[in-house]
């Protein structure tokens, strides 16, 4: 055995130099991350938790529910690509935005503070060119740095120029897009000394004209949804021109609400009525419906993109 021993190096060595070394089957790796590239997630406003979908609209897992259920409430969805984080908004006791973590599924305060956030914080976007966060709050738009750090300008920031905004887009051109519920679109440069509008609209269906949801689709194509007497999602150019109605369709909206957009430019308008998500092709035909049994007045919502 001890000879045995003493020669295994020159062993190895032959087995190495005539190609018959056994090798090692190489080891399967695993993601831990709680959601995957294409899901979506949704915020149920009254149930409030956050419900994840795949693609194909087939429920995966309830991804977080509040620990206030009586008090607080999930209104704003947004994604932190600089952490792998979904950013809520939390309209609550007290008023905030949390980070949530897809690969630990912890939690911890972005920003909170009551002497700032004191109205109904609603959505919440990542503008593209400078990175930083955009915070409806009925009368007011905060702005904070990735870091949870809110940003002052003069009489810049925070802003008064889109009143009662329901959702904010940050665009491909660095711009961002809102709309509102009394004050119809906006586009508005990613600045801080000029908040000048680029582009404005306002609906021109009778007794439909509050927008709680607003899309850009990888053509620069804006999708809106308009709520009111005659619910209808209409497209509109970058420059916010040629409104062209995809669908109008009661039985389909009773009340649109947040608009999401897909990698292959799949729409999904959740209507906080029939507790549905609805996904549409951009002709505007109906693909399918989910989420009833899972969602309670679902609002925002997120498709969760590309990360590291």
């Amino acid at each position: 055995m001890r000879k045995l021993l003493l020669n295994l190096p020159y062993l190895l060595l032959l087995l190495v130099s005539t190609g018959c070394l056994v090798k090692q089957e190489p080891q399967a790796t695993y993601s831990e991350l709680l959601v995957t590239r294409g899901d979506i997630v949704v915020a149920s406003f009254t149930s409030d938790s956050l419900v994840v979908f795949n693609a194909d609209g087939v429920f995966q897992r309830i991804l977080y529910q509040l620990p206030n259920p009586v008090g607080d409430s999930i209104t704003g969805l947004t994604w932190l690509p600089e952490t792998n984080e979904i950013l809520m908004a939390i309209d609550g006791t007290p008023d905030r935005v949390d980070a949530l973590s897809v690969a630990t599924g912890l939690v911890r305060t972005f920003y909170n503070n009551t002497t700032y956030l004191t109205g109904t914080p609603l959505l919440i976007a990542q503008l593209k060119t400078s990175a930083d966060i955009l915070v409806s709050e009925g009368p007011t738009i905060e702005r904070f740095s990735v870091n949870g750090i809110r940003e002052t300008w003069t009489t810049i920031w925070p802003t008064s120029v889109h009143l009662n905004t329901q959702q904010l887009v940050g665009l491909s051109t660095g711009k961002w897009l809102s709309c509102s519920s009394t004050a119809g679109l906006r586009i508005t440069p990613d600045s801080t000394t000029v908040l000048t509008a680029t582009a404005t609209a306002t609906s021109l269906i009778a007794a439909t004209t509050a927008s709680y949801g607003c899309a850009e689709l990888s053509t620069g194509t804006i999708v809106v949804g308009w709520n009111g007497t005659t619910d209808t999602i209409q497209t509109y150019t970058a420059t916010l021109t040629g409104a062209t109605t995809l669908i109008s369709n009661a039985a389909v909206f009773g009340d649109p609400r947040g608009i999401a957009i897909g990698e292959n430019d799949e729409i999904y308008v959740a209507d906080g009525t029939r507790n549905v998500i609805v996904e549409l092709d951009t002709l505007g035909n109906v693909v399918r419906e989910f989420g009833n049994s899972y969602l309670q007045s679902p609002r925002a919502m997120m498709v969760v993109p590309a990360f590291n």
